[in-house]
């Protein structure tokens, strides 16, 4: 069961087959795991919703239509999990995500090198954690999971140009949320000097 694809083993679950469902839940989860960390901010929270995920798509695997396209099928739902949470906590601000998702420091590097990506990539998850919901999940789904507007437009339940609009201001946001970022660290730096 190993070499076979996403598609096999869907089709196989539903079908019945608890090996494959398992298997394919087993291929999908690091990928869903890393998604919900970035889209809530919170690694309790994105842990518990991946595996609500997984329970739904479980009982449900019976209506995924298109079993070529079960990835972006539990992608949904975990969007869709991501969105009830949001209603129940309405108000609620997102954890930063620097307290969700540690950097591994690259061996390679040097020690300032190292400092120096870890500063960037927590700089990056805190105006990142600032944008909006729809904009975030999209930039997150496009840029860093790889997925294509039309995937993510079905995972969203919206149209692809409306991915596509809410990854572009989604940008124009974070641009100004790190120029905002560095004009404050700059006045900051020179408080202290003076």
């Amino acid at each position: 069961m190993e070499s076979m694809t996403d598609a096999q083993l869907a089709v196989l679950s539903q079908g019945g087959s608890r090996e494959a469902f398992t298997l394919l839940a087993r291929r999908w989860e690091p990928r869903l795991q890393r998604f919900l960390c970035r889209t809530l901010g919170n690694e309790d929270d994105a842990h518990d919703t991946c595996q609500e995920a997984l329970l739904r798509a479980f009982v449900g695997i019976r209506t995924l239509r298109q079993p070529e396209h079960v990835g972006t099928w539990l992608h949904q739902i975990a969007i869709n999990l991501t969105r009830d949470r949001g209603r129940r906590r309405s108000g609620l601000r997102m954890v930063e995500l620097d307290e969700a998702a540690a950097e591994w420091p690259d061996r390679s590097a040097s020690p300032h090198e190292d400092a120096e990506r870890s500063e960037k990539a927590a700089l990056v998850r805190r105006v990142l954690a600032r944008l909006p919901e729809e904009q975030r999940t999209a930039i997150v789904l496009r840029e860093m999971e790889g997925f294509n507007a039309s995937e993510v437009a079905a995972m969203t339940g919206v149209p692809a140009a409306t991915v596509r609009s809410r990854i572009f201001y989604g940008f124009r946001a974070l641009r100004r949320l790190v120029g905002e970022h560095a004009a404050a660290a700059i006045a900051a730096a020179e408080g202290r000097a003076s």
